[in-house]
């Protein structure tokens, strides 16, 4: 198994109450294209076809790539930007015309958009609303009131694979104490089912199979152990790859029913000599298997199961064979000097692009690339 040591600090919904309508905010922004005129280039190194998919004001960013971002049929992208209000709120890019809006312009706390349909839950306060991501208009839909939820100070929100239910993390009893509330949409009822003594991040509802739940000790760096699942009833809590030989794992993503993927960090050089880089391990077992020994940063795992992807602190994007574990260059110069990026890249659903953060030009953008001829890519 793997680990990282201690040279640096261990880190780091369906049915519906009523329909209300709330004004929207004004913005420049709203309804107009993003698109440059230059929104395509090739890679000069990989020869890869980059396309932008937004750009210009603010700063934009994907949906982490533990969470859904695409609506059906990907004819809608749903990232987070600053450029309506001044703080990150969830946007939509319209992909066929390039037209952008914000999905919440009066707010939202907390959100998670739906993996079935163009539904997106939001939090505003101690409300529950949802909305169809394609519509344009600013018709809000209440789902429930919670009238405790903001004493629990959510942290995090996430959609359960039936749809029936929500997840978030929460601060149970503050410095002290954090949990996972579970909230059932079919007859609102907000339920702690998980306590621990430790902060409580990265909720992510397993996106195949109901009432199993991934999380992580949330340090803002390393942890002691990082990876833990639940069930849904409270049951089965354990860690769900059990560090060893002080590793720093990081960036944890279901990758199917029953596989997580997440980086192991080599920080230094005793841990360069021990195995890490992309790791994916199953839920039975918690076995890891590596993929690309590499200093990899974040990860994600194709839904074919196929491939890999990663980024590195130099901004290269690296494709990873599952089958034989050859990692080629996908693309690079995506982390320019003065910008603080995090390529956060992450598959389409259907495992032919990946989508990501650059600033190769400059600005925060949201980039798209289709995988090309593997033979065509060069070797690490």
């Amino acid at each position: 198994m793997v680990n990282f040591g201690r040279e640096v600090s261990r880190r780091a919904f369906m049915m519906t109450a009523g329909a209300i309508v709330v004004g929207c905010a004004s913005s420049r922004q709203q309804g107009k294209s993003s698109m440059s005129k230059t929104n395509t280039y090739k890679d000069e190194r990989t020869g890869a076809v980059l396309r932008r998919l937004v750009s210009g004001q603010g700063n934009n960013q994907v949906v982490y790539q533990t969470h859904p971002m695409w609506g059906l049929q990907m004819r809608h992208l749903l990232f987070v930007s600053d450029r309506t209000v001044g703080k990150p709120l969830p946007h939509v890019l319209e992909v066929s015309s390039g037209q952008i809006w914000c999905a919440t312009p009066t707010g939202a706390d907390d959100w998670t958009l739906s993996r079935k349909d163009n539904t997106l839950y939001f939090r505003r306060g101690s409300t529950l609303f949802s909305k169809d991501i394609s519509s344009r208009d600013c018709e809000e839909n209440l789902v429930a009131e919670l009238s405790d939820w903001a004493g629990l100070h959510p942290i995090s929100m996430s959609l359960d694979a039936d749809e029936k239910s929500l997840y978030t993390g929460v601060v149970v009893e503050p410095d002290r104490r954090w949990g996972i509330v579970y909230l059932d949409l079919l007859a609102p009822k907000l339920e702690v089912f998980v306590e621990v003594d430790f902060k409580v991040g990265h909720v992510q509802a397993n996106p195949v199979r109901p009432g199993l739940v991934m999380f992580c000790h949330e340090t803002g760096g390393d942890a002691p152990q990082r990876m833990w699942v639940v069930n849904r009833n409270g049951s089965g809590l354990k860690p769900f790859y059990k560090e060893t030989y002080d590793e720093w794992v990081t960036h944890e993503v279901w990758w199917g029913a029953d596989r997580a993927i997440f980086t192991v960090w080599p920080y230094d050089e005793v841990h360069r000599n021990l195995p890490h880089g992309v790791v994916s391990a199953d839920l039975e077992t918690g076995t890891p298997k590596v993929h690309g020994q590499f200093p990899a940063w974040h990860t994600h795992g194709s839904p074919d199961g196929r491939w890999a992807v990663a980024d590195d602190f130099d901004g290269n994007l690296w494709l990873i064979c599952i089958q034989d574990g050859e990692r080629r260059l996908l693309s690079q110069g995506h982390r320019k000097p003065g910008f603080d990026t995090h390529l956060h890249p992450s598959f389409t659903p259907d495992s032919k692009a990946v989508v990501f953060n650059s600033s190769y030009w400059g600005s925060n953008d949201i980039l798209l690339v289709e995988l090309p001829d593997w033979q065509t890519l060069p070797a690490a």
